[in-house]
């Protein structure tokens, strides 16, 4: 039997090292021993199975009371914005079909369709994995199926994680004064209990970009779903304005063409200005020295980071693109706003 990687864009729904098996459930039970086959493995294995639901199909007598059943069945649907909690829950306002949560689970991992089932475990970030079945096993196939992950996948894991000796702190631990903590493991968890980094790995899974608020007068970007705010001077706050407003970004040679938007974005900032103020704009638009300009994209880059928690989840709020070519902001205009 093996296992796979699979897409981690459900893990916010179900809990972490939980097990779920999309099949076609037949009204008539006959799958009734495969199912408490698995769920007794589960538990067996200290984790439990949440799909299939154990719960009949229902209609409600009105949307609150759609919304109060599933957020107490899903607590994972809290983690959403409260507009796709009301999309997801209005679907399901008519009744729970076991059959057609089947096919939508499946098409949302982008697993086969006509496969007979397909057991998951959702192992926490990067870490779901999914065992396929063409044609209809027997039960103790399943039950085995999960001693054989437990027995190689988590073994080997922890025997990783207890090779590790040294760790670098997280700013969450080295912040609460837990910067000794030498296992992975241990700084993940208390990293995944801090309200902003929650956030911002349900939004990396879930492939959405987060809003950015712009304000003049603070000099500020507010990435406001995850809660966090850079602050930057008025040089790299005025050059990170340029190249929001213009959209397809500049080389770094025609970067003159230019400069009267990032000139207008500094005065804006520090008020009326004699030329000789300017200075620190300026030298971010001398042709024959790149260096001011690098170092100012390079501390915008610093401070975008430090405050999302990852370059990679920062890359498309920061100024970039190949050498020679345009150097752009990639995020969408539509995610950002503005005040004085």
């Amino acid at each position: 039997m093996e296992f796979r990687r699979a897409s981690d864009r459900l893990n916010f729904f179900f809990d972490p090292h939980s097990w779920v098996l999309l099949v076609d459930t037949p009204p008539d039970g006959s799958l009734d021993s495969h199912l408490q086959v698995v769920r007794t493995a589960c538990i067996h294995w200290g984790s439990k199975l949440e799909f299939p639901f154990q719960f009949d199909a229902q209609a409600f007598e009105n949307s609150q009371e759609a919304h109060e059943f599933w957020l107490q069945k899903l607590p994972g649907l809290r983690l959403l914005h409260y507009r796709k909690q009301d999309i997801i829950i209005s679907d399901l306002f008519d009744g729970y079909d076991p059959q057609r949560a089947n096919q939508l689970l499946r098409r949302k991992l982008q697993l086969d369709e006509n496969a007979w089932a397909h057991l998951i475990h959702f192992g926490g970030p990067q870490n779901t994995i999914v065992c396929t079945f063409q044609t209809k096993p027997e039960p103790r196939e399943l039950r085995e199926a999960i001693a054989h992950y437990h027995n190689n996948h988590v073994r080997s894991a922890i025997q990783q994680s207890e090779m590790v000796s040294h760790s670098i702190p997280s700013p969450f631990g080295s912040q609460h004064g837990l910067a000794e903590l030498s296992n992975p493991s241990a700084q993940l968890i208390l990293e995944a209990n801090h309200a902003s980094s929650v956030t911002r790995i349900m939004r990396t899974l879930r492939h959405e970009l987060d809003r950015i608020h712009v304000s003049h007068y603070h000099r500020t970007i507010t990435f406001v779903d995850m809660g966090v705010v850079a602050c930057l001077s008025p040089q790299c706050f005025a050059l990170y304005c340029m190249y929001l407003d213009v959209v397809d970004g500049m080389t770094n040679l025609n970067r003159d063409a230019h400069k009267h938007i990032a000139i207008d974005h500094y005065r804006r900032i520090a008020g009326i200005m004699d030329a000789d103020d300017l200075a620190p704009i300026e030298n971010c638009f001398n042709i024959r020295d790149d260096k001011p300009l690098r170092d100012a994209v390079y501390k915008i880059k610093r401070e975008i980071v430090s405050k999302v928690g990852s370059a990679e989840w920062a890359k498309p709020y920061l100024i970039a693109g190949r050498n020679g070519q345009n150097k752009r902001i990639a995020i969408s205009r539509d995610l950002v706003t503005y005040t004085d």
